[in-house]
């Protein structure tokens, strides 16, 4: 009877005891990337619960998420793991954690061994641009809201602080020797600093070097006054060759109509240094069209010229004002040689040119005076040359009279006498 009475005890106690143990016990998520994928790092919520009598922990180990019951001789600290001791407590972010690094800013920030589980369910995963133009990445609290992007962000999934940071970063091609005439694709990185910018110098196609302004070692600073160094600033624009085709242009005179490309001319190469000009439409009276060269001096709509930068650009049909110089040798030294004389619009589409008193004189023909149009049509003395197509008028004088032949009286007679303004 007693020893009936003390096995029927012991059970009691001991359902007691289990009671006890299930009254204790906490709830806590049990998954791992491994076995349940995506979801254990990012979503442990929409897994099941177990009891657990020990704290709940997140751990982020190499290749693998954990989350459930925390072993009794567990170490759980550090930041790859940590523990906690209420239900479902064990949501914690995981975070990318790089603390001013040179990789720290670039787009290789993904890979699982800077993973860290973030101490609180209340931290965020944390990108932040330091004094230095270094990048931390951690957990953290949030940004402050009126900070800018580009120097603090912040978010609240896992791992979302990954990748590159600032997405304005700049990625330059990073090489050298032989095979950086021509640089892959995957020599593409990021700079370590944010105010960094590409750079590419060379001797030849066999000795190019790529990199960012600011990589140890780097041939090209910011600022460089060197003229083999090429710096800018947009993602992989130090991707020329050493020496590289400059392409095509119409090129032609006195060809205002629109052009065919077929007859475009090469127009022989450029350096990686050498800027590309492209082709140019000069429509002055005479239409002339070409290849652009840093010799040939600006290009504007102030000197009638208009450049392009597409291969072939420079075929579009001109309209020609018809124009004729209009000068004359007693006020203008530019007007014996005529090249560079002065140039006026014509509506008669008829030029002249023509010495008068050895005064050297052009203009157009029905702007003159009747008695130089008679005398320039029927008077051989004057050596007057009536013409019709623009700028005809503009040819050279020789054997002129000069200046120092007339007197000031003849200068005025002549101007009264002929009743022709210049």
């Amino acid at each position: 009877m007693g020893s009936h009475t003390l096995f029927t005890a012991l059970i009691v106690a001991a359902l007691g005891l289990s009671q006890l143990d299930s009254c204790l016990a906490i709830q806590c998520y049990n998954c791992t990337s491994t076995d349940n994928g995506e979801n254990c790092l990012k979503n442990p919520a929409s897994f099941s619960t177990v009891d657990c009598t020990t704290d709940c922990f997140t751990s982020a180990e190499p290749g693998n998420i954990t989350r459930g019951c925390l072993s009794g001789d567990a170490n759980c600290s550090g930041f790859n793991c940590n523990s906690c001791n209420s239900d479902k407590c064990n949501t914690n972010l995981v975070c990318q954690q790089c603390l001013g690094l040179a990789e720290c800013g670039s787009s290789n920030v993904t890979d699982s061994k800077y993973n860290v589980v973030c101490g609180s369910t209340d931290q965020f995963c944390v990108n932040q641009v330091n004094e230095n133009q270094t990048v931390t990445r951690q957990c953290g609290s949030a940004c402050a809201t009126d900070a800018k992007p580009d120097t603090c962000s912040s978010c609240n999934t896992a791992l979302c602080n990954e990748g590159m940071y600032p997405t304005t970063r700049l990625q330059c091609y990073s090489c050298t020797g032989e095979t950086c005439n021509t640089p892959a694709i995957t020599s593409l990185t990021a700079c370590e600093l944010v105010s960094a910018q590409c750079y590419m110098t060379g001797t030849s196609a066999t000795a190019m070097q790529r990199g960012c302004t600011s990589d140890a070692g780097a041939k090209c600073q910011v600022g460089s006054t060197d003229t083999s160094c090429v710096i800018c600033n947009t993602t992989s624009c130090n991707n020329l060759a050493y020496e590289r085709d400059a392409g095509t242009c119409i090129e032609c005179t006195n060809c205002a109509a629109e052009q065919n490309t077929t007859i475009a001319k090469s127009c022989g190469k450029l350096t990686y240094n050498q800027e590309d000009l492209g082709c140019y439409t000069l429509n002055n009276g005479t239409v002339t069209r070409g290849c652009l060269t840093a010799e040939q001096g600006a290009c504007t709509t102030e000197n009638s010229c208009k450049k392009c930068s597409e291969a072939n650009c420079n075929v579009a049909a001109e309209a020609v004002e018809f124009q004729c110089a209009m000068c004359n040798t007693l006020t203008d030294a530019k007007c014996q040689a005529g090249v560079d004389a002065p140039l006026t619009a014509c509506t008669s589409n008829n030029c002249f040119y023509g010495y008068w008193n050895g005064a050297g004189i052009r203009g157009c023909f029905d702007q003159a005076s009747e008695l130089m149009q008679y005398q320039c049509v029927n008077e051989k003395s004057h050596e007057c040359v009536q013409c019709t197509t623009s700028l005809c008028n503009k040819v050279p004088f020789s054997g002129a009279d000069t200046l120092k032949k007339l007197s000031v009286g003849l200068l005025v007679g002549l101007v009264l006498a002929l009743r022709y303004t210049l």
